[in-house]
């Protein structure tokens, strides 16, 4: 059965998971300049801390949106449930965005289980809970910040990559389900982020020799926007 993709609904709350993050902060700016949310949940482990969180709050009031900002380990089932009792009821969760990922690059062979852990699990498990903690609340999107690298593969990324496939699958599995879910395989953003901002002019032009260019804040977005 062919079925219309829901807009989102400003009335209701999202939630974005590595929102202190710099593509969590850019996704907030977008959803409400672009796409009218009104109520937002920030949510990281490091909370008011995050830099640029406070002026990003600022900004989007001034856009009529109310924006809280939340420390919370997504990871951990506890703390992602306590954070969900807290929407209020008269703005019920319809959307989730999973931005959150970590890297620790290392060869294959030097792969070790604190490598393993330190990657997958700010991306597995809180897409995991996320998806088994809210399968009851009338959800509009479901989306996931997954990679390319998951289907192209990096060098030092073997972790990186089976963590993002995890977020393909997941997607396939909540439409089995019936339920929405879209998982954006991103290749490398322009702008700096907090995973790429090791790398160089050099690593750079490396990358757009083969053939690979960076996607603009702009392109990105636009991309965002026909996926949904």
């Amino acid at each position: 059965v062919l079925t219309v993709p829901r807009a989102l609904d400003p009335n209701g709350t999202v939630l974005i998971t590595g929102a202190t993050g710099t593509l969590g902060q850019l996704l907030a700016h977008h959803l409400v300049t672009q796409h009218g949310a009104r109520h937002l949940i920030l949510a990281g482990r490091r909370g008011p801390d995050a830099p640029g969180i406070t002026e990003l709050t600022h900004q989007l009031h001034q856009h009529g949106a109310h924006t809280t900002i939340a420390r919370c380990d997504t990871s951990n089932p506890d703390e992602l449930t306590q954070l969900l009792a807290t929407i209020p009821t008269n703005h019920p969760l319809t959307a989730i965005i999973h931005t959150a990922g970590t890297l620790h690059d290392t060869p294959l062979t030097h792969l070790t289980p604190h490598h393993l852990t330190t990657t997958l699990t700010p991306k597995i498990n809180a897409a995991w809970h996320l998806h088994h903690l809210t399968q009851h609340h009338d959800l509009t999107h479901f989306t996931l910040y997954s990679s390319a690298a998951g289907t192209l593969g990096n060098p030092g990324q073997a972790n990186y990559a089976a963590a993002n496939t995890f977020l393909d699958a997941l997607a396939h599995h909540r439409h089995t389900q019936g339920l929405p879910a879209t998982s954006l395989a991103w290749g490398l953003w322009q702008h700096t982020t907090t995973m790429t901002s090791h790398l160089t002019p050099t690593h750079h032009n490396r990358l757009t020799h083969t053939g690979t260019h960076p996607l603009t804040t702009h392109h990105a977005h636009h991309l965002y926007d026909t996926a949904h």
